[in-house]
Formats: structure tokens, sequence, C-alpha cells
């Protein structure tokens, strides 16, 4: 009897020993299913007076999907200058990824440095979150290219205090796509051409670090910076362009940790 026992549990030993690798090769078979991320950026602005040089750093780029949570596309300091980007008509990289396959909720950058350059030398802006998470589709397809752009306006995000500080409240403009056609250069400059465009909205942040359809910092207020806050007046204009708080309509307040779009974020 106890020899029947032995045998029986040997034998079941075996059958799980080899059920595990099948299990490890099914998972490992269903993580191969990816497809390519590229992320850009790019600025749209219009003439910015004395202005010659906004430049941008930033520290990460990363996306959130409810089965893969946060992921990490790219965690090295980058540096751009917007402006040049303008007068270039370029976009360039931040990122070129496999992903896995499936669809992103949430595109997050993280800013940590913002420096303008105007006849009087250089200056640090002021921001009012360096953290830029946007709600908006991002699908990812096996076998294929999804591209997603941030877009900053920088004439409609820069503004300027009574005493000549800088303010940077950015305003974006983000389109993805699917099936897309990207040629990367070597001099990281992107080339996106066909594909589907998902998602293409435009968002703000306004003084308090929220950001959303219709929010900014107009272009007719005056503000301040006072005890490491932004704060507004009234009557002075001092923005360098169209504020991005004129468009009310489809206005989406998200909460002071920076969500944007059109759905609540996912810290």
């Amino acid at each position: 009897m106890k020899k029947l026992i032995l045998i029986f549990g040997l034998f079941a030993i075996i059958l799980v020993a080899g059920c595990v690798p099948q299990e490890q090769m099914e998972k490992e078979e269903m993580s191969e299913e990816t497809g390519r991320a590229v992320f850009t950026i790019t600025d749209a602005a219009a003439d910015m007076g004395a202005v010659t040089s906004v430049m941008v750093t930033v520290d990460s780029v990363r996306v959130h999907s409810e089965t893969e949570g946060w992921v990490t596309v790219s965690s090295e300091p980058q540096t751009f200058d917007l402006l040049k980007l303008k007068a270039e008509g370029s976009h360039e990289l931040l990122a070129d990824v496999q992903l896995a396959e499936g669809t992103y909720q949430q595109l997050r950058l993280d800013i940590s440095n913002v420096v303008v350059v105007d006849g009087e030398g250089e200056h640090g802006a002021k921001l009012p979150s360096g953290v830029l998470k946007i709600v908006g589709e991002f699908e990812v397809k096996a076998d294929s290219t999804s591209t997603a752009t941030f877009d900053f306006i920088a004439d409609e995000s820069l503004h300027v205090t009574g005493k000549g500080e800088y303010i940077l409240a950015p305003v974006v403009q983000l389109e993805t796509r699917t099936d897309a056609e990207v040629e990367v250069r070597a001099d990281k400059k992107v080339e996106i051409k066909a594909g589907k465009v998902g998602t293409n909205l435009k968002v703000g942040m306004d003084v308090e670090g929220n950001v959303g359809v219709g929010l900014g910092i107009p272009a007719e207020v005056e503000i301040s910076i006072g005890q490491g806050r932004i704060n507004v007046g009234g009557g002075v204009g001092v923005g360098l362009g169209k504020g991005s708080g004129d468009e009310t309509e489809g206005n989406d307040n998200t909460s002071a940790d920076v969500e944007v779009g059109v759905g609540v974020g996912v810290n």
C-alpha cells in the first residue's frame, strides 16, 4: 500500500513539473505580442517677440493601461528648444520602444526645468506643475507602429509677470495614430506619415496645476509669483499669445496633480 501511494505521489510530482513550463511558455508567448510606439515633441508657436528660446527638460515619458499599469518608456532627461522645433518645422524623438499590445488610457510627461532666453539673457520659468497626465486613447497593435505627438504651443503657454518673471503653463495638442509610417533620422528628427488618428485634443494648465480641455491662463490677466505660488490678479495683459483660457466650452476640471483630458486619471 505504501509503495502504491509513493508511486502515485511521484506521478503527481512529474505531472505538475510538466505543467509549469507549459504555463510559462503560454505567458511568454502572450508577452511577445508587442508593437512599436514612437513618441515625439514639436511646437506650433506663433511669433514670440523678444523671446528667442524656450528650453524644456522632459525627465520621463510614461503610459498607463488597466492591464499593464504605469509603464516607463523613457527615463533619460532630454532638453528640447521649442522655438527651434517651430523654426525647423520638425518633430523630435522622445522615445521609440516596443510596448505590449493594447489600449493605453493615459500618457504622462514629467517636466523638471524650463529656461527662457530673451534679449536680457537666460531666465528660469516657473511651472504650475511638473507632472502632465493626459487622458486619451493610445492604441498599440502587434507588428504595427503607433505614434503620440506632444505639440507644445509656446506662445499660449508662456506668460510674464509685471516683474519680468516667466511662467510656463503648458498648452499642448496631443495626437495619437495607429498603423503609421515612421522614419527616425540620426539627428533624432522624426517624420510621421499616414496612419489613423485616434486621440486629437488640446489641453492647457491653469495656475493651480489643473489641466484639461479649455483650461489655461488667459492673456488678459495680471499674474505674479509669491511664496512659491502663482497668483492671478486682473487688468493687465501678460500672455505672449492667445490664452487657452479663452476657450471655455467643454471645460474639464481635474485634480491638482494634473489629470488631463476626458476622464479620471489613475495615480
